[in-house]
């Protein structure tokens, strides 16, 4: 599995970036933007986990955190 990046998610602006970690944080049901496969937790043993999630059917992982730093530097300036 390969982790996704910022930019392949394609949003436009922070908070709708933001507003997708929060979904996955909260563990709400979304859906992978680049295929619309709903998300699982990457880590099943892990009970409750949110920071970590994976999508079957594209093959790629998404680690919160990764992508919350990337969302902090892309629109820091912004």
């Amino acid at each position: 599995m390969e982790r996704v990046t910022l930019k392949e998610l394609g949003f436009r602006t922070r908070d709708e970036a933001l507003g997708f970690l929060k979904k996955l944080w909260d563990q709400q049901k979304a859906r992978c933007p680049i295929c619309g496969t709903e998300l699982e937790p990457l880590h099943k043993k892990a009970k409750k986990s949110d920071c970590d999630w994976q999508c079957r059917n594209c093959g790629k992982t998404y680690k919160t955190l990764h992508l919350l730093d990337e969302i902090n530097e892309q629109f820091s300036g912004k």
